[in-house]
């Protein structure tokens, strides 16, 4: 477990350091910030994936909400290849929901084992669950940022800007997953629903992302507000399912 802890408290430096930059630049133009930025969202996202991944691989003392909280976080801190330009405030905001994620898998990780502790989830759909989350992560991000961006844009329909990309990644995935659990429930009982936890929480979810990615006409902030609400729902629904 010590090199999980090391790799996620790396992480979490070079993230609180990506955000030092941000609220710097956003007193005073610093020249080559956003690919400083993106040089530190690849950098910490590494840091995270190979924690992850160590602690795939052996070390089965774990507990699983560490596990699926540091996923998150390395999906949300990858940066994108190709982005348009933000101010320093809608960086900040880039960051912080991987910044969130990673202290939160850091304090899971740095707990003793104990009751509740057992093996990394291995499971498919587990696993889709888990990558829909740091999806929805990142569209927290670009959504958050959206919001925070004065003056609000004129656009209407989200059809420009980095809000559509990780948005429509999140939803793409996450309608075959609520479509998947309801074939396989139909398939296997002969009804759709079942009424678990884990299927209400997702079918919650998908409702309250479809009233923000199916309504083209609504202003882009409003609709960011819908992904913002989604996602963080989905987030704290991965982390406990």
């Amino acid at each position: 477990m010590l090199a999980v802890v090391i790799c996620t408290g790396l992480a979490c430096g070079t993230l609180l350091a990506a955000v030092g930059l941000a609220l710097w630049g956003g007193f005073r133009q610093v020249p080559g910030l956003s690919h400083a930025m993106r040089a530190i969202g690849w950098l910490a996202g590494g840091f995270l994936l190979i924690g992850a991944l160590l602690a795939w691989q052996g070390d089965h003392g774990l507990s699983a909400p560490a596990l699926r909280l540091t996923l998150m976080a390395a999906l949300a801190a990858l940066p994108e290849i190709h982005r348009h330009p933000r101010s320093s405030w809608g960086n900040l905001m880039l960051i912080l929901p991987a910044l969130i994620l990673a202290w939160a898998g850091l304090f899971w990780t740095s707990e003793p084992s104990g009751a509740g502790m057992g093996s990394p989830p291995v499971a498919l759909v587990e696993l889709a669950v888990i990558i829909c989350g740091g999806l929805g992560a990142r569209a927290l991000g670009e959504a958050l940022s959206e919001i925070a961006a004065l003056p609000s844009p004129p656009k209407v329909g989200g059809t420009e800007g980095g809000l559509e990309w990780p948005s429509a990644a999140a939803y793409a995935l996450l309608t075959l997953l609520v479509g998947g659990t309801a074939l396989v429930n139909l398939w296997q009982r002969g009804t759709m629903w079942i009424g678990t936890t884990g299927e209400g929480g997702l079918a919650g979810v998908w409702l309250v992302w479809s009233a923000g990615w199916l309504a083209p006409r609504q202003p882009l902030r409003l609709r960011a507000v819908l992904i913002t609400v989604a996602a963080l729902l989905l987030i704290a629904l991965v982390a406990g399912y």
